[in-house]
């Protein structure tokens, strides 16, 4: 089998090496750490195998794939001139596949980097539709893919909250055929598309995306799994595998600051105020639902720092007390590559995803919730009580024992 994955901001730095990892996987050159896949358990899942999958997609900047691996190797470095030296034939054909993005209500900075403009100039919200499905599918047919995986790695929406219409599937169609621009926004349009042609969706970034009731609702008409939204890379993930430790020893946390600063073009995007909210409140509220404390005090925020590149650093302050009212204090500091953390679990979720689907699975995943900040349909936030959900699905799957496909591995 062939599963095709394609990528909604093909070309931005976390898109960039999950292609670089793959293909140098495939190669023989590269390792497998940080593929949540290749742990014990789920290594012995029949998923997906690097060989088996192909890459295409959309942007708004018009490129190709050898300039944004040169653009990985000078910031944040961690593509390296051999890597892209030995794949470069590989990713210039990768860029054949990767086609003109939409950027409708994504923000002034997104639409800043579409210098030809997107998709939706000079059409309605149903042509646009109608484009991205013609992309899809010509991509699938090119490559007579199995499936194809939609995977939206695009950067951060200006946030805002949802309309009404998104309660419920006829009312978003109507959105759409109506063409009420102003209600509607990329992620929402890409995700309508993908699930509507059949399409498995996943969302890694803080965007409505397949998270309104009415991709739901389409997701269970149509048999179609997705899983969503914003992906847990750093301070996040150590959050939630932090506080459930003050919450078993009893502990109060009165209050938890976190500071973010980072250079990316994620970090230039973010310094609209719609897409910050977007991004803080996922971050936030995965703490304030695993503490369920009103009293307690917990602010977010996000700073653009150009100098630091793909290098996110955070900063929190932990204020709790103890025994006989004891107050005291606990800091860290979180340095790590966004996209280097980043791009492994993009293939975990293609891979699980690709797997559920092949299972008749449809509708949100929840067993993936430990790769997400803001998981659908998951209200637990504790990431071990998150892994476990992951594992008990492994084994169930496991015991199902599903037919093999007589495919080699890679």
């Amino acid at each position: 089998m062939k599963t095709g994955v394609w990528m909604i901001g093909a070309y931005g730095s976390v898109a960039t090496c999950v292609v670089c990892g793959a293909e140098g996987i495939k190669k023989g050159i590269v390792g497998r750490t940080g593929l949540v896949t290749e742990l014990p358990g789920l290594k012995e899942l029949d998923l997906a195998s690097m060989g088996e999958i192909v890459f295409g997609g959309c942007d708004v900047r018009r490129t190709d794939m050898v300039a944004a691996a040169e653009e990985v190797r000078r910031d944040p470095g961690i593509v390296s001139r051999e890597l892209i030296d030995a794949l470069r034939q590989e990713l210039l054909e990768i860029s054949r596949d990767v086609t003109a993005g939409c950027a409708l209500n994504c923000g002034e900075e997104v639409t800043a980097m579409s210098k030809e403009g997107g998709i939706e100039n000079g059409r309605t919200a149903s042509e646009v539709v109608a484009e991205i499905q013609r992309q899809i599918k010509a991509f699938r047919e090119r490559h007579k893919l199995d499936r194809v995986i939609v995977v939206n790695l695009a950067s951060t929406e200006a946030g805002h909250d949802a309309p009404k219409e998104y309660s419920s599937l006829k009312d978003f169609a109507r959105l759409v055929v109506e063409d009420r621009r102003k209600l509607l926004c990329a992620s929402v349009l890409y995700a309508y598309s993908a699930i509507d042609l059949g399409c498995p969706y996943v969302n890694f970034t803080p965007s409505f995306g397949a998270s309104i009731p009415a991709m739901e609702e389409l997701a269970t008409i149509r048999g179609v799994p997705h899983a969503g939204k914003d992906g847990k890379t750093g301070e996040t993930l150590v959050k939630t595998a932090l506080a459930p430790m003050f919450l078993a020893r009893n502990l109060r946390l009165l209050s938890w600051e976190s500071h973010n600063i980072l250079g990316n073009r994620d970090g230039l995007v973010l310094r609209q105020p719609g897409a910050n909210r977007s991004k803080t409140r996922d971050k936030e509220e995965a703490l304030r639902q695993l503490v369920k404390d009103e009293s307690l005090h917990s602010h977010v925020s996000i700073d653009y720092c150009p100098s630091l590149g793909d290098w996110k650093t955070a900063w929190n302050f932990i204020h709790f007390e103890g025994f006989l009212g004891t107050r005291m204090t606990m800091q860290f500091t979180w340095q790590g590559c966004d996209s280097a953390l980043a791009a492994p679990l993009v293939l975990d979720l293609v891979r699980m995803t690709e797997f559920a689907a092949r299972r008749g699975e449809s509708g949100a995943l929840r067993h993936l919730a430990c790769f997400f900040k803001s998981p659908a349909q998951v209200r637990e936030h504790d990431f071990f009580k998150q892994f476990a959900m992951l594992m008990e699905y492994v084994e169930r799957a496991h015991n199902d024992a599903p037919a093999r496909r007589a495919v080699g591995r890679t």
